[in-house]
């Protein structure tokens, strides 16, 4: 068990490491997709000179929009649509969330933490009971909520069942359950004289208190088990969602595997044969035609097969996959970050403060998740930098440029007044 005094210095370090990097990671994701919404021109122009780079063999290649032809804006157009459909929407409303708790839980739990529970007043209490009972249920609920999106989209591609205006109102549900859910957690908890030091009044939980009535136990009891049922069911959904999704990625590969082998058949079996007619010399010239028939007929089957392939990876379910497998590797952190909570808070295991606080790292880690496992999203960020270095350049310029120009009439002014006072020059 860790000492008393280590553990609140790990916690409180903990906090502040959290609410720092987690403050910019989050602005550095609201930033990134935020730009891509109002600007998608550029967006549009840096992916049109990245394709155009593999082309040209090393050599610098710009093109302008009014350069391409108009099939290719579309296709273009169609891309940045894809974008910013429901995954970027869930991507956004956690980036919102957790800058909101980053900003404004942390630093308040820090506080707390930091005077050991023990507030001026009752409010301190209810506030930081409502906070992070809606931080809790909420997390878990959105989870869920990304699990079912992205196995309707994989497994059910052809029925649009949740769509973009449909993720809004779900999510707009959610966080009104869990703000009322938050308002009933208020009731779990009020300041009372602390067991060791009885002149001393701390936060406590109303399960824990002795002069409570069975209605406040009770009612206790079912707020706490609520959010332990909400995690349980984020990772049933997500073990049970998740698996159909990787169920449906191996029959699909195992069918291109198939057809592969399919297309690749044939091309063996003729090159077999040519090898054959080499060596006896002693066939016809009319089988040396047909072994050449046979062997360019595979032909139209390998481009098709290549053509699917590329086309499976150009797809949407191909997108679709990809984006899943981020928003699945979230579930898994937010799973793992939880647990310690979640069996901390029920007393299962030895309380620690490092352990309770734990579920705050999950605010933290998915920007660094999308940073590590999504190209396109650092791709992005890096369209983000070069736009504020290049912004932050012009406005220098002008500042020079405007302090140049204010200094040619000063000079003016002063040459004309010293010549009509008469003073030399």
């Amino acid at each position: 068990m860790l000492n008393h005094f280590v553990d609140l210095v790990l916690t409180l370090t903990m906090l502040g490491l959290v609410c720092l990097v987690g403050t910019v990671g989050n602005l550095l994701v609201i930033g990134v997709y935020l730009k891509q919404y109002f600007f998608p021109q550029k967006h549009r122009f840096r992916r049109k000179y990245a394709k155009s780079l593999p082309d040209t063999n090393g050599a610098l290649c710009l093109e302008s929009l009014n350069d391409k032809s108009t099939k290719g804006v579309t296709e273009d157009d169609c891309t940045f649509m894809r974008t910013t459909g429901t995954p970027t929407f869930f991507i956004l409303v956690l980036a919102c969330v957790d800058l909101l708790v980053c900003c404004f839980v942390v630093p308040l739990t820090f506080y707390m933490e930091y005077v050991e529970m023990k507030p001026p007043n009752d409010v301190w209490c209810k506030i930081h009971a409502f906070v992070c009972v809606c931080n809790t249920m909420f997390s878990a609920l959105l989870v869920i909520a990304i699990a079912l999106d992205r196995y309707l989209a994989i497994c059910h591609p052809l029925h649009s069942m949740l769509t973009m205006k449909r993720a809004k109102i779900l999510t707009t549900a959610l966080a009104i359950f869990c703000i009322i859910y938050g308002f009933l957690g208020i009731g779990t908890i009020q300041l009372a004289p602390d067991s060791s030091n009885p002149t001393e009044m701390v936060c406590t939980d109303t399960g824990d208190l002795l002069n409570t009535t069975q209605a406040q136990k009770y009612f206790y009891l079912i707020v706490q088990k609520g959010n332990t049922a909400s995690f349980v069911m984020a990772i049933l959904f997500v073990l049970i969602l998740y698996s159909l999704i990787l169920k449906v990625v191996i029959k699909a590969h195992r069918r291109m595997r198939k057809l592969h082998e399919q297309s690749t058949f044939p091309r063996r079996q003729s090159n077999n044969l040519g090898q054959f007619t080499n060596v006896d010399d002693a066939i016809d010239s009319s089988y040396m035609t047909e072994d050449l028939v046979s062997s360019a007929e595979p032909k139209p089957a390998r481009l098709r097969m290549r053509f699917s392939i590329r086309g499976l990876r150009e797809s949407g379910l191909w997108r679709e996959m990809r984006s899943a497998s981020v928003l699945f590797v979230v579930a898994v952190v937010y799973i793992i970050v939880f647990t310690p909570s979640l069996l901390t808070a029920n007393k299962m295991v030895s309380f620690t403060l490092i352990g309770y606080n734990s579920f705050f790292l999950n605010n933290m880690s998915n920007p660094l998740i999308y940073c590590f496992m999504s190209r396109a999203f650092r791709a992005k960020l890096a369209t983000l930098f070069s736009g504020l270095c290049i912004h932050e350049r012009a406005t220098s310029e002008d500042e020079l440029f405007g302090q140049t120009t204010r200094k040619r009439p000063r000079l003016t002014i002063q040459t004309i007044t010293n010549v009509q006072n008469g003073s030399p020059i």
